[in-house]
């Protein structure tokens, strides 16, 4: 075979097939041409497309991390459905009567969001503000305190 009659079979079959990386094999390894030979075999390092693991994997990580975070958020709502639901029925009970609140009692979990119902006069003078705070109301922000003022019982009174 003679180089031009190599060079038109190369190039005829390189419009026919897919662009595929060559590598040089030695003449040793062929019949005796007069032009070096190519062989189409790929190359074991190099990967198709030309991106490296590295490349790859910088951009398969953050989808994952996406992924994560998306599903967290999923699971936290439902947490947070489910911390609302118990809240508004513990507020939904009829309120307990403050004369019936035993204090003595180790747990006051059975007291947690529980409405109370008492009568007493509120001590002013032992009223005490625990600030400065702030909160924010429709992106509004209020600066102010907390106040707190004990209620005493109205002594005598069976409903107190």
């Amino acid at each position: 075979m003679s180089a031009a009659s190599i060079s038109r079979t190369l190039a005829r079959n390189r419009r026919k097939t897919p662009a595929i990386p060559l590598k040089w094999v030695p003449q040793s390894s062929l019949i005796s041409t007069s032009a070096p030979a190519i062989s189409s075999a790929p190359q074991p390092q190099q990967e198709k497309g030309g991106r490296s693991i590295w490349s790859k994997l910088f951009l398969f990580v953050p989808g994952i991390i996406t992924f994560g975070l998306g599903s967290w958020q999923i699971f936290r709502r439902q947490e947070k459905i489910k911390m609302l639901e118990y809240r508004q029925s513990r507020l939904g009970i009829e309120p307990l009567k403050g004369n019936e609140i035993v204090p003595s009692s180790g747990s006051l979990d059975p007291l947690e969001f529980r409405r109370v119902q008492c009568k007493g006069v509120f001590d002013e003078k032992k009223s005490i503000y625990i600030g400065p705070r702030s909160r924010s109301i429709s992106g509004v922000t209020e600066n102010g305190y907390y106040l707190i003022t004990p209620l005493i019982p109205v002594p005598g009174d069976p409903e107190r």
